[in-house]
């Protein structure tokens, strides 16, 4: 994936896959139809911004899988933040000439880029924005210049060090994992919607639904005593087990979220939904849909930080998708239970402030 510079005027480079018939990446030089296109997109956001509200889309720009085509990125090698925040521009198919939006929030994880992003008030921005707000459309991808490549021990590309130059939505990702997942509306947001990178506070070990669910989903799930049994399987039994970050790491699985500038303490670590049967790990259905409950604010919720909240949902809701289950909508759960503190708050005579 190298970059052209014929003359200044070569505009992209296409990766293009015949087997699965979509666009890999986009790579541009900063020539004139760049800054043209930066014009333009400023030009609609602007008359966008005069006009009716506007709705704000969350989605996955890109994940460290393994894509479609054996290749893969490195979160952790991207180069160019702040370069790319100056111009965070929403395309159409890694079409330069298609500006439809741009990107208002960047999240970066350990094993994905996740993006906030709003569609310009076009009559081409506003026709995807239909076909993403009916399920037509669902996906993301990035166009970015590979600095630095390698080969797994699977035979697959990883670009280990790279700069990303823009984002899209596309008719089909490489990454299959790169998916629009919600959107809401302006007055759900910060006004001044100003880009920035969400601060993440805790880590969630158990992102990937990794363990197998046990078969008996009526198994009564017991917190206390499961504790028990998973610290002696991964012989954290002790604080000082806890100093050694292997053994850290190998206890924190069994939870959805950890504090990690606590994670010396058993105090740190929040909704467990692991026990161990016969020698093995095992996912125990009714600790998942108690963690989701206290997720969602049941029984007091749990206390993790707002920025995390949904993060942590995702990863529960695989769960729930493993068994064939519908998890609860997040951001209806979520304003519900902040509707019945407020509630329950006014009652008692409490400022919410305080």
């Amino acid at each position: 994936m190298s970059l052209h510079h014929d003359s200044g005027f070569r505009l992209t480079k296409l990766i293009y896959s015949h087997k699965f018939g979509f666009r890999r990446a986009l790579i541009v030089s900063g020539d004139e139809t760049m800054k043209q296109a930066r014009q333009i997109l400023a030009n609609i956001i602007t008359k966008a911004e005069e006009g009716e509200d506007r709705q704000f889309y969350l989605g996955v720009a890109t994940t460290a899988d393994v894509d479609r085509v054996g290749e893969r990125v490195n979160i952790k090698g991207l180069t160019n933040l702040d370069e790319y925040l100056k111009n965070p521009i929403l395309l159409f198919n890694h079409d330069i000439h298609s500006p439809i939006g741009r990107i208002t929030k960047v999240n970066l994880l350990d094993d994905r880029i996740e993006v906030e992003f709003t569609f310009a008030n076009t009559p081409k921005a506003q026709e995807i924005k239909q076909l993403v707000d009916e399920g037509v459309l669902n996906a993301l991808s990035i166009g970015f210049l590979s600095l630095q490549r390698l080969r797994d021990e699977a035979g697959n590309v990883v670009h280990n060090s790279w700069r990303w130059v823009e984002t899209s939505v596309v008719t089909l990702p490489a990454n299959p994992n790169a998916v629009i997942y919600r959107y809401y509306d302006e007055e759900e947001v910060d006004e001044t919607m100003q880009i920035e990178i969400m601060e993440i506070k805790g880590v969630v070990p158990d992102n990937d639904a990794e363990f197998p669910v046990y078969e008996d989903l009526e198994r009564e799930w017991d917190a206390d005593e499961s504790e028990v049994r998973w610290r002696k399987y991964v012989g954290v039994e002790t604080n000082e087990d806890l100093q050694d970050p292997a053994k850290r790491k190998k206890y924190a699985k069994r939870f959805f979220w950890v504090d990690d500038e606590n994670a010396d303490k058993f105090s740190a670590y929040k909704l467990p939904h692991v026990d161990v049967i016969g020698g093995k790990p095992y996912a125990i259905w009714r600790g998942i849909v108690a963690a989701m409950a206290a997720l969602l604010g049941a029984r007091g919720g749990v206390d993790i930080p707002d920025e995390d909240r949904e993060k942590v949902y995702r990863a529960i809701a695989k769960y729930y998708k493993k068994v064939d289950k519908e998890p609860p909508e997040f951001h209806k759960g979520i304003e519900f239970f902040k509707a019945l503190r407020k509630l329950l708050n006014v009652i008692g005579g409490v400022d919410e402030d305080d």
